[in-house]
C-alpha cells in the first residue's frame, strides 16, 4: 500500500496539513520539525503525486525545457543551475529534445503541452514561426535561456553585444589589429547578429575597419574551426581569432597544429562559452566565460516569482579568463 501524507502525520505527531505544507516547501515551520517530516518521508518511501498536487494548488509546478539536440555543452551547465533551484524551490523539470525540422518541434511541442505545465523553458533554441504560434496559444509561462527570441517573449542571456566589445579591447590591448570572427556568419539567429555588430563596432571603436571576409562560419560545430583553418592558410591573414563556441574554438586549436600553426606564436584564440571543456585543452584557451549555471537559477526563480514581462532581458554575468592561447605582440 502507498504510503501517504497522513501516515507520516500520524508518525511525526502534526496534522497532514502541516506535512503537505513541508513537503511542497509551503508555511513557516522550525528546521528541526521540517527536516524530521521529510526524513520520515524518505525512511517511509513517501512518493509525491505531483499531478494530484497541481490540481489541489490549481497551478502545476512542473517546467517544461526544450533543447535542441544539436546542443552544447553549455546546456548542460544552464539545465545544472535549473535543477539545483528547481530542487530548492520544489519544481519539477520535464525536458524534451527537439529537432531542426519545424514539423518534429511542433510534435514535441504539442506532446509536451498536453502535461500539465507552469511553464516552457526553450533553452538556446530558435523556435519556426509554426511552433512559436503553438506555444504562445498555450496557456503557459514562457522563457526562452540562452537566446533572445523577440521581445513577446522574456529572455535570460549573455549581452552578447557588450561581450564582443570586452573580447576585442582585450585582444586590442595585446596588439592584435588583425581579427576574425569564426562561427557566428549565420544571417539569423539574434545571437549572431549581435555578435556579428558588437564585434563590428567594436573593431571601429578602436579605429580598425573590419574585413567581411574575417567573419566565416555558420555552424557552431568542431568541423567548423577545422574548415576555417583550411579555408584562410597558411600563413593567416589575421593574428587573433575568435570562436563563436567553445567547440569551434577546439576546432581552431587542432586545426592550427595540423597546420603547423602555433597557438599563440602566429593564433591568439579566445573562445566565447568558457565551459569545463576549455580546462582540458592544451594549451587552455583564453575565454569569455558565460554564468550558464547563473542563467539556469535565474530561470526558475523568475518564473516562480512571476516577475517576467514579455519584454524584459535579463543579462547574467561575464568574465574574460585568462588561459595560454593569447600572445602579447605588442
Amino acid at each position: 500500500m502507498a504510503i501517504t501524507i497522513k501516515d507520516i502525520a500520524n508518525k511525526a505527531g502534526i496534522s497532514a496539513a502541516s506535512v503537505s505544507r513541508i513537503l511542497t516547501n509551503r508555511g513557516r515551520f522550525s528546521e528541526a520539525t521540517a527536516q524530521r517530516v521529510r526524513q520520515l518521508a524518505h525512511e517511509m518511501g513517501y512518493y509525491k503525486n505531483q499531478s494530484a498536487a497541481d490540481l489541489s494548488q490549481k497551478e502545476s509546478r512542473v517546467i517544461g525545457v526544450l533543447v535542441p539536440t544539436t546542443h552544447t555543452n553549455f546546456a548542460d551547465e544552464i539545465i545544472k543551475g535549473m535543477q539545483t533551484k528547481a530542487f530548492e524551490l520544489g519544481y519539477e523539470l520535464l525536458i524534451a529534445f527537439v529537432e531542426t525540422d519545424s514539423q518534429q518541434q511542433i510534435k514535441t511541442v504539442k506532446s509536451l503541452l498536453s502535461r500539465q505545465l507552469l511553464a516552457v523553458v526553450m533553452l538556446a533554441i530558435d523556435i519556426e514561426d509554426p511552433v512559436f504560434e503553438v506555444l504562445t496559444k498555450a496557456d503557459v509561462r514562457l522563457l526562452s535561456v540562452s537566446n533572445q527570441l523577440n521581445n513577446v517573449i522574456p529572455s535570460i542571456s549573455s549581452d552578447n553585444y557588450a561581450m564582443m566589445h570586452t573580447i576585442v579591447d582585450y585582444l586590442y590591448n595585446q596588439g592584435h589589429r588583425k581579427m576574425a570572427l569564426i562561427g557566428a556568419s549565420n544571417p539569423d539567429p539574434i545571437v549572431a547578429i549581435l555578435r556579428r555588430k558588437g564585434f563590428i563596432d567594436a573593431l571601429l571603436d578602436h579605429g580598425i575597419t573590419y574585413n567581411p571576409d574575417f567573419i566565416w562560419g555558420v555552424e557552431n560545430a568542431y568541423q567548423t574551426g577545422l574548415d576555417a583553418i583550411k579555408k584562410f592558410g597558411n600563413p593567416l591573414p589575421f593574428t587573433a581569432a575568435i570562436g563563436s563556441a567553445d567547440i569551434i574554438s577546439i576546432g581552431l586549436l587542432n586545426g592550427a597544429k595540423d597546420a603547423g600553426i602555433a597557438v599563440p606564436d602566429d593564433l591568439s584564440i579566445v573562445t566565447i562559452d568558457g565551459t569545463e571543456l576549455t580546462q582540458i585543452t592544451r594549451p587552455i584557451l583564453t575565454a569569455a566565460q558565460q554564468n550558464f549555471a547563473q542563467m539556469g537559477e535565474l530561470a526558475i526563480t523568475t518564473l516562480a516569482d512571476q516577475n517576467l514581462s514579455p519584454h524584459t532581458i535579463i543579462f547574467t554575468d561575464i568574465t574574460l579568463k585568462p588561459g595560454d592561447t593569447v600572445a602579447n605582440i605588442n
